[in-house]
């Protein structure tokens, strides 16, 4: 009969208890969960006023587009409303019909974030002859046949294909943010747009920055842009009533 020891295996094998403990907490996978989490999250809010956007608008885009009289961006509770005056005049159907100008109107939800990508959903679009008739053929035309009532949101985003792009899915819109961020000499692998937030007049960016944001505010100016640090609340203890 054979009788081991107690601490035989201990004595045998002194590092393996340290070597398998040491082990598992490698490829624990919570503890790869946690650090995850950590690498993903927000460090930043980016506020941007949409009021003072409007000017820059104003100046940089509509200065550039002839055929584009009026663009305008406002920010409200959960979505974003773009309106505008188009001129028509050119078109062979507005001719015959005697349109010379339409203004159109759209309703932009977030729905997703990837690659600092934006996709926005079209919850409302309308257009509409500017001059009051009885019978607005813009109207009509719009409601009906979908090639007119995407007339005019196709040649918008063709005025601007760096930064906006139609996707295969019908009535969505793609934002691309990473744009913006060359142009203030931000690498898109530094600077991770995670959710985006609209408030009235306000339109927030969530994201995780490993370098300084500070350049975005030069470019845009301290009355469009601000630049906040995330704060994680705090998790409250539970009070004897």
């Amino acid at each position: 009969m054979v009788i081991f020891p107690k601490n035989g295996f201990r004595m045998g094998f002194p590092d393996l208890q340290k070597h398998i403990f040491g082990f598992l907490k490698i490829i624990n996978p919570f503890q790869v969960l946690i650090e995850a989490v950590e690498e993903t999250r927000e460090n930043y809010r980016v506020e941007v006023d949409m009021r003072y956007l409007n000017e820059l608008i104003h100046l940089e885009i509509l200065d550039k587009a002839e055929s584009l009289l009026a663009l305008d961006v406002f920010a409200e509770e959960g979505k974003i409303q773009v309106t505008g005056e188009y001129f028509v005049g050119d078109y062979l159907l507005a001719r015959i019909f005697r349109v010379r100008t339409v203004l159109f109107s759209v309703h932009l939800i977030p729905i997703w974030v990837k690659s600092n990508h934006v996709r926005f959903q079209i919850t409302h679009y309308r257009l509409k002859n500017k001059e009051k008739m009885k019978f607005d053929p813009v109207e009509i035309f719009s409601r009906f046949d979908p090639y007119h009532k995407n007339y005019i949101l196709n040649i918008l985003v063709s005025l601007y294909p760096k930064i906006l792009s139609l996707t295969k899915l019908k009535y969505e819109i793609r934002l691309n943010l990473n744009y913006y961020l060359q142009k203030a000499d931000l690498s898109s692998d530094s600077v991770k747009v995670s959710r985006i937030e609209s408030h009235m007049n306000t339109l927030v960016l969530h994201l995780r920055s490993s370098v300084v944001l500070r350049p975005l505010v030069d470019i845009f100016g301290s009355n469009v842009i601000s630049v906040k640090e995330s704060t994680t609340p705090k998790k409250q203890t539970g009070q004897k009533k």
